[in-house]
């Protein structure tokens, strides 16, 4: 799909005073791009020093192909083949007519030197990405499952670096990840994430790739489901975030897994793949639906992205208190409403939104103390109509802190309460709250006058 034809695509849905400042917004990103490509290039070369581990497991590596390009198809074996971690598995479930995937596994199995098992199982049909996943999950021998698309690949260290993850105790393990176009030999648009946050995710997908599971954990939930095919695996991790312990889900952040291009892919052509948006909109929808939450979810401006709307939650205005400074004007009428939802989920103490200055810059969009304990306003002074990198200053998140100036919070926690924001967040985390952004509820300021 070609640039003006995605920019008619993004005015049809947003409008064209959006599509200005996302094509402004571009341009840094592109910046952005260019040095992080040159970095890599200049680091080529450089091996990781992969010490021994104190506990092997055995990985299943599962991947659901069909009609893949031969040349796709040989550059992922060859980046398992280079793996610094042996002990593993890999299962190719293969739906496809043609026998280019089947031929190119004889092909590796061949070969005296291939340091893991390759098991290659022919699929009579095409069952969907949910349906072949399954397929291969259920040939899974590994204490923990790997799952690595077709078309995709590794960096040498990428299974060692899980593995010291998975001896920590964890039952998940993600890795950040980029982008590849292998027409221009690029490495582009570096996810570099968070660790686990739960409200991150049911905005957005974050997590993706490299993804590992216990097995026993995902079929324990029914591995994928094909009703949400395109994004069965935003689903599967929002199912296992019902039964995993957020301390149990790991990040390794490094730039582990190489997610490939192409004009046909949602990696580089976000429109060719609608139905896969809007069944990852029903996945969330779906979480917020067994959770017996009333929150309603749209589709954000940005293709994969998600509003989770709390104002549907009903919540006794005695239950919380509204921190809201007179001299700031909220954007609509649902601000408190909107925030004060949140707190229908008992695990949140306190939600604020974003404060944006008369010259529409952003004031407050969260807190965090840096490493000399000083306190550092996220996206300070950041365009409002921008949305930061990876679109995260638009997200609900979950932050240390929030503006006192602009939140709600727990009637029972009024004794946290203090001049400081930092502090109150502080307190509020430490009874064991979960302190939550919403930068859709907009606050604007007086000239001079700032959140703190």
């Amino acid at each position: 799909m070609g640039v003006f034809s995605r920019l008619k695509s993004y005015i049809g849905r947003n409008g064209i005073k959006a599509a200005f400042f996302r094509i402004l917004e571009g341009f840094f990103e592109l910046r952005r791009d260019y040095s992080y490509n040159k970095k890599r290039q200049e680091s080529q070369g450089t091996d990781t020093v992969c010490k021994g581990l104190e506990r092997e497991f055995l990985l299943s590596v599962l991947v659901p192909a069909y009609e893949t390009e031969p040349e796709y198809f040989k550059r992922l074996l060859l980046s398992l083949k280079a793996q610094t971690y042996t002990n593993f598995e890999l299962i190719v479930s293969d739906a496809s007519r043609s026998d280019t995937v089947e031929k190119l596994c004889g092909f590796f199995l061949a070969g005296s030197d291939l340091p893991f098992t390759l098991k290659y199982k022919h699929l009579s049909s095409n069952l969907g990405i949910s349906g072949n996943t399954n397929a291969a999950l259920a040939e899974a021998k590994g204490e923990f499952i790997t799952l690595l698309d077709h078309d995709d690949f590794l960096e040498p260290d990428s299974l060692y670096e899980t593995v010291k993850a998975l001896q920590k105790g964890a039952d998940i393990v993600y890795t950040d990840e980029d982008k590849y176009d292998g027409r221009r030999r690029r490495y582009f648009s570096p996810n570099f994430k968070p660790d686990f946050d739960l409200d991150l995710l049911l905005s957005n997908n974050y997590i993706c790739h490299l993804l590992t599971v216990r097995t026993s954990l995902a079929r324990k939930i029914g591995g994928f489901r094909s009703d949400f095919d395109g994004a069965q695996d935003h689903d599967f991790l929002l199912r296992l975030s019902e039964i995993v312990e957020g301390k149990s889900i790991v990040h390794v952040p490094k730039v582990l897994y190489h997610w490939r291009t192409s004009g046909g892919s949602t990696a580089d052509n976000p429109d060719s793949k609608a139905y896969a948006y809007e069944n990852g909109r029903r996945a969330v929808q779906d979480y917020f639906d067994r959770m017996g939450l009333e929150v309603m979810v749209r589709h954000d401006r940005y293709r994969g992205f998600y509003k989770c709307d709390y104002s549907g939650c009903a919540v006794a205005k005695e239950k919380y208190i509204a921190l809201f400074d007179r001299r700031l004007k909220p954007e609509d009428g649902d601000a408190e409403k909107k925030l004060a939802g949140f707190l229908s989920r008992p695990e949140i103490g306190m939600a604020g939104g974003r404060i944006v200055s008369s010259r529409g810059r952003i004031i407050c969009n969260g807190y965090r103390l840096d490493e000399c304990g000083r306190r550092v306003s996220l996206y300070d002074k950041m365009n409002a109509n921008f949305s930061g990198y990876m679109h995260r200053a638009a997200l609900i998140q979950e932050v240390e802190a929030v503006s006192r100036h602009a939140a709600v919070i727990r009637q029972e926690l009024r004794d946290c309460l203090c001049a400081d924001s930092m502090e109150l967040c502080r307190r509020v985390r430490e009874r064991g709250y979960k302190v939550i952004l919403d930068p859709s509820v907009v606050f604007f300021s007086a000239p001079k006058h700032g959140g703190q």
